[in-house]
């Protein structure tokens, strides 16, 4: 039987929650992993050998406050050696990860962050799970599928982040690249695209995180500096097989519970001290 009391009380517990519900955008090289930490918090890095570069950034910033930990590579439970997962392991070992709540509350971890999800995207289009969501019913591959089955597989992944973050009470911060349309003189971004593969994709990923930060390094004179701007379009158009725009997703940078500035300092601590205001 239901226990509908508990139930209200724990949504109401996950609306108050000041925590980070994080999607950290940025173009490629624009100081993603680097930002991360900045969080000032023990944080579980999670990560792909495709973005070995992300851990060392981030640590350049956070230190030991940020411990790095690959979902393709290593040695697998029973054997010897150490080697490249295949799809299929990288995806079983990544959900236990967030679904071992024990480990996380053990080891003290206060955020978890998972860079990011173009490689993750990679890793989902190798599987043989993909795959078997791509056939039609005579077992032939449907492009028309793709959309779909990467939709439901990244979006599996997010709520597994989300769920971590109900059961834990951790910060959870996810990247992904954006293509600058457009900038001013100084590198401020006015017009990006999401990289995700398909509309899909990157309607259900955007809509599933509460926080959108878009990261980039502006310059003034000599001085170059990375920072937070919300001052911005970031599109993802539809088209069908003629060139013609079915629909668009137009969204702008967000902070659930507070207010964002136009611009600040790329300083995730700080950015938890403005939700923590709310």
């Amino acid at each position: 039987m239901f226990d509908f009391n508990k139930m209200q009380q724990s949504s109401t517990a996950s609306l108050e929650s000041n925590k980070l519900e994080l999607l950290l955008m940025g173009p490629s090289g624009a100081g993603k992993s680097f930002t991360i930490g900045s969080l000032g918090v023990k944080t579980l890095y999670l990560y792909a050998t495709r973005e070995t570069h992300g851990p060392k950034s981030a640590q350049v910033k956070g230190g030991d406050l940020v411990v790095p930990f690959c979902i393709d590579y290593g040695t697998w439970p029973g054997e010897s050696t150490a080697r490249q997962f295949t799809a299929e392991e990288s995806l079983q070992l990544l959900r236990s990860i967030l679904t071992n709540y024990d480990f996380i509350k053990s080891n003290k971890f206060e955020a978890v962050a998972l860079d990011g999800m173009a490689a993750m995207e990679v890793i989902i289009k190798d599987s043989k799970e993909w795959q078997k969501k791509c056939l039609t019913t005579q077992g032939k591959h449907n492009t028309f599928k793709e959309s779909e089955a990467s939709t439901e597989m990244l979006g599996s992944i997010v709520s597994l982040l989300k769920g971590v973050q109900r059961e834990c009470n951790v910060h959870i911060v996810a990247t992904s690249m954006i293509d600058v349309k457009d900038m001013d003189g100084f590198g401020g971004i006015s017009e990006a695209a999401p990289k995700l593969q398909g509309y899909g994709v990157c309607e259900a990923v955007v809509a599933n995180f509460g926080d959108v930060l878009v990261v980039g390094r502006m310059t003034k004179g000599t001085d170059v500096k990375l920072k937070f701007q919300s001052l911005m379009d970031v599109k993802k158009v539809s088209k069908d097989e003629n060139g013609t725009i079915k629909k668009i997703l137009n969204f702008a940078p967000r902070l659930s519970g507070a207010t964002l500035p136009a611009i600040m300092d790329a300083d995730l601590s700080q950015v938890i001290k403005l939700k923590e205001k709310k």
